[in-house]
């Protein structure tokens, strides 16, 4: 000890700290500054020399938190415009100087890596660095309601470094990846495809993975979801693990709600004598490395990470370490993939090797940029506990963007010298990119991911490749129907179909409607509750839920959504009918009995039937009522283009009766279509009106015979095919443009406004819930 080098940086001071707040009491609510005070006072405190190294930090350092780690994200507290500096001066430091890092998870260790350097260089006498979030606090006071203020600021100079290097191009961005469960997939399911599983075998694998992660957190004081889980709930999806993004369940992935920080104190060898330091609480860095890889798209092989494979053996290479030497590890969990790939660049077995020392961020808690603070400080006491032993630590920022390691022993280093430049990453700046892809055409999926909104397919996307290169492609919006297939099975080595359109490549369903798919291709898509049906350029719709009076709920509408988004870019379709399935219903509206259980009452963005909100249709579509066509089953009327109807049809717009109205463009249709009298009349009674009358209002073309509904409407669209369908799209683009100068489109917009307005009140609640109890609503007016 007495001839290492005076200057020789080492780990001093480590403190953490968790809250479990039952939001009771505004006054006890924990903020990131009173975690980041706590876990600071800790970490100066477990150096048994809190004064002295104290009165020695000269910089103070902060980790970004997550609100401010998204640019326009919003503080709904307020938000502290210097942290380090609010930090500083809460403790006395007010002459320090303040650092606000960048954002990534990568920053802990990072930061300590440039610490040491600071201080072996004299540029620093002691640095203190912290992170907190209160995420958790966040949403429960929100939740609750409570008013909470996190804008306290103190005044000081402060080094902000901004958000860091952009981590996503514009190319990933339009065609799908974004936040971390929508891109971390990419690599998982890549992962998946090179070890040869199938996703039911990857799905046991990270449940085996993350079990041993749990039951370490089960027994850490500091972890925010002390629990052990077992394999089994573990790979299960179900209400308390539901799917996120495929492969992902809810505890497979960072858990952010969270009231957890942490600091560490660094300072050399000879101001830790000098301040009285315990030898017995040096911790020294025997090897680092950071290095940082190309953007997702650029990466050559998505099954590996060059940075992780890079830094571990750069920070083995200092120490003089392999991996076998290492006793202890904390690989970074936010994802399984980022465990088990760096697993193997190791060559570890995770199966006999602990691979964390705090249980992850699913069990410890997902601490934002800041959990590899909670990582070192554990690992720190840990090998304090077991004198002579090395520990390694992986952070992991990004999308397995930015990569930095940390190998720590309370063995004295024996001439610390800093990282000397290698050449590690000019080669992977440098390494051969994938040629990408912006263009209609063919390729085979070799990653892909489907993310999921309360147990609905929302987004997903492919990574495919052909021989010209690779290709990124994004599912429609609201085409559930082709997430299903793509989720369905594993689609890795499946062809599919890419369409380019206005900057962005679109996934193509495995399918044209009422087609298979060919071998080799992506698998069918089902439409549970549509008939569809193709006779030459006609395309045909039923709706199918007869026991329901073919009421339609979200589901439904999502699945029209995709035929007719087909139906508009198939240029084998000209025409479209819509009708019914059985004899009494073409459609009695929405189903409001799930409205009244709480159901699922997403509208995809073309609205009621996945049709009333279409404004840019160029093909015309008829209506074939063979029925009831009732509240929102004459709204589909009205937005057809032409319509017949059996004598024994029945229309309205009853929703006054129930504590509605006719929000997917009913009120403004049947007022243009008809006058405004005759539809106000309509509208305010609710009143039913039949054939003959619908004929005479002008709101269908044409009365037919019992049960001829279809053969009219084939009749009448057969007659639209002896004419040009380029006129005809001309016809019903001009018609659109007639329409946008009228504002319907505008009308329509208010009508999220107002319908929001009418869900809040207690006649809305009333009126859905007497309908599904078969009783006369009780009004209030309130």
């Amino acid at each position: 000890m007495a001839e290492m080098d005076p200057h020789t940086p080492i780990l001093v001071g480590v403190g953490q700290v968790v809250r479990h707040w039952d939001s009771k009491d505004a006054a006890d609510a924990p903020s990131p500054l009173s975690l980041q005070v706590a876990a600071a006072r800790r970490a100066l405190a477990d150096s048994a020399a809190a004064g002295p190294l104290a009165a020695l930090v000269d910089r103070v350092v902060v980790v970004r938190s997550n609100l401010d780690s998204v640019a326009g994200t919003k503080h709904p507290f307020g938000r502290c415009a210097n942290p380090p500096a609010t930090l500083a001066a809460e403790l006395g430091m007010a002459s320090a100087r303040c650092i606000y890092s960048v954002v990534g998870g990568d920053q802990p260790q990072a930061l300590v890596n440039e610490a040491a350097e600071a201080i072996f260089a004299g540029e620093a006498a002691a640095v203190l660095i912290a992170g907190a979030e209160a995420t958790a606090t966040m949403k429960q006071a929100l939740k609750a309601r409570i008013q909470l203020d996190w804008s306290h600021s103190a005044e000081g100079a402060q080094e902000d470094r901004g958000l860091g290097p952009i981590l996503l191009s514009d190319y990933e961005i339009a065609n799908g990846l974004g936040a971390p469960t929508q891109t971390y997939p990419a690599f998982e399911q890549a992962l998946r495809a090179r070890l040869g599983l199938d996703p039911a075998a990857h799905a046991d694998m990270m449940a085996e993975l993350w079990a041993g992660f749990s039951a370490v957190a089960a027994t850490n004081p500091y972890a925010q979801f002390p629990a052990a889980r077992s394999r089994d709930f573990l790979k299960t999806p179900g209400d308390a693990n539901y799917r996120v993004a495929d492969p992902y369940l809810k505890w497979h992935v960072a858990q952010d709600a969270v009231n957890q920080g942490a600091a560490v104190v660094l300072t050399s060898v000879g101001a830790a004598k000098r301040a009285g330091v315990d030898p017995a609480k040096y911790v020294y860095l025997h090897g680092y490395a950071a290095f940082k890889d190309r953007l997702v798209s650029e990466r050559a092989d998505l099954s590996r990470s060059r940075a992780i494979e890079a830094a571990l053996q750069g920070a083995l290479d200092m120490a003089g370490k392999t991996a076998a030497a290492i006793d202890q590890f904390d690989l970074y969990s936010c994802f399984p993939c980022a465990v088990l790939l760096a697993a193997q660049a190791l060559g570890v077995d995770w199966r006999r090797t602990p691979c964390t020392v705090t249980g992850g961020l699913p069990f410890f808690g997902g601490a934002g940029n800041g959990y590899s603070m909670h990582a070192i400080a554990t690992m720190a006491e840990r090998l304090r506990a077991s004198p002579g032993e090395y520990g390694l630590v992986l952070a992991n920022g990004g999308f397995l963007s930015k990569e930095a390691v940390g190998i720590y022993s309370t063995e004295p280093v024996s001439g610390w010298k800093p990282r000397a430049d290698d050449a590690a990453q000019a080669e992977i700046d440098e390494a051969a990119a994938p040629v990408l892809l912006a263009e209609s055409s063919e390729a085979v999926i070799d990653s892909y991911t489907v993310t999921w909104k309360k147990g609905q397919p929302s987004r997903g996307y492919v990574i495919a490749s052909n021989d010209k290169g690779r290709i990124l492609a994004r599912v429609r919006t609201g085409h559930r129907a082709t997430l299903q297939s793509l989720h369905d099975g594993d689609a890795i080595g499946k062809t599919v179909r890419i369409a380019h359109e206005k900057g962005v490549n679109f996934l193509e369903a495995g399918s044209r409607l009422c087609e298979p798919a060919a071998k080799g291709r992506l698998g069918e898509r089902r439409f549970d509750d549509v008939i569809v049906r193709r006779d030459g350029h006609i395309l045909e719709v039923t709706l199918n839920r007869p026991d329901a009076m073919n009421a339609l709920h979200s589901a439904v509408h999502f699945q029209l959504h995709e035929i007719w988004d087909d139906f508009e870019r198939d240029p084998d379709l000209w025409v479209g009918i819509v009708t019914g399935a059985g004899e009494r219903a073409f459609c009695s509206g929405n189903d409001l009995k799930v409205t009244a259980k709480g159901g699922d009452m997403a509208i995809p963005p073309s609205g009621f039937a996945g049709f009333c909100a279409r404004f840019d249709r160029t093909k015309p579509v008829i209506a074939a009522v063979n029925g009831v066509a009732m509240g929102g089953g004459l709204e589909i009327v009205l937005a057809c283009d032409l319509a017949v109807a059996e004598d024994k049809a029945r229309f309205a717009l009853p929703e006054v009766k129930v504590g509605l109205y006719a929000a997917a463009g009913g009120v403004q249709r049947l007022t243009r279509q008809i006058g405004r009298k005759a539809a106000m009349e309509l509208i305010l009674t609710g009143r039913h009106f039949d054939a003959a009358e619908a004929v005479a209002l002008g709101v269908i073309n044409q009365r037919c015979d019992d049960g001829g509904a279809m053969a009219a409407a084939r009749v009448l669209a057969a007659t639209l095919l002896e004419n040009s369908p380029s006129a005809i799209r001309a016809s019903k683009e001009a018609l659109n443009r007639l329409e946008e100068l009228e504002s319907l489109e505008e009308a329509l917009a208010a009508n999220s406004r107002i319908f929001g307005r009418l869900m809040r009140t207690k006649d809305f609640r009333e009126g859905v819930t007497a309908f599904a109890e078969k009783r006369k609503p009780e009004w209030s007016g309130a």
